[in-house]
């Protein structure tokens, strides 16, 4: 059985594999976290979060391997955005050609709230999601005061 562990994102140790892997941009306030195979080392998962506001922060999600998720890595996520960093709403930003990543999106509990035509590139929406804290099914607040306190 593959066992995961849970790190804060490390810019050094892991933006050349995140870059190939989700293409997103290293921004001054990036943060995230990182899912690892403790058997091969090998990453599981990755949330990278930028663009912070006061209540809201965007999230890039890769999963390499679903297993990553029933080790709970939407819970750890959750706990990080909602309970650690207070924030109450979580955006997502998705090609409308990307079915792929917008069926695991809203499988994992985004809203989709709006379409940008041709936001993306010509013909192609960019499709604006949202996962609000009282909205989302990974996170409990007794599971975040647990994680806090340990």
């Amino acid at each position: 059985a593959m066992n995961v562990q849970f790190y804060p994102l490390v810019v050094k140790r892991d933006w050349p594999w995140i870059s190939q892997e989700l293409g997103v941009k290293l921004c001054e306030d990036t943060k995230g976290i990182v899912a690892v195979d403790t058997e091969s080392n090998a990453p599981v998962a990755v949330c990278v979060l930028d663009s912070w506001s006061r209540n809201s922060v965007q999230a890039h999600i890769r999963i390499i391997r679903k297993m990553a998720l029933r080790h709970g890595f939407l819970e750890e996520v959750a706990n990080y955005v909602y309970g650690t960093c207070g924030i109450d709403v979580i955006i997502g930003v998705v090609p409308g050609n990307n079915e792929a990543a917008l069926k695991l999106d809203k499988h994992m509990g985004f809203v989709e709230k709006y379409r940008i035509k041709d936001g993306f590139d010509n013909g192609v929406d960019y499709v604006l999601l949202e996962m609000r804290k009282e909205e989302c099914p990974w996170y409990s607040e007794t599971l975040a005061e647990k994680h806090h306190g340990r």
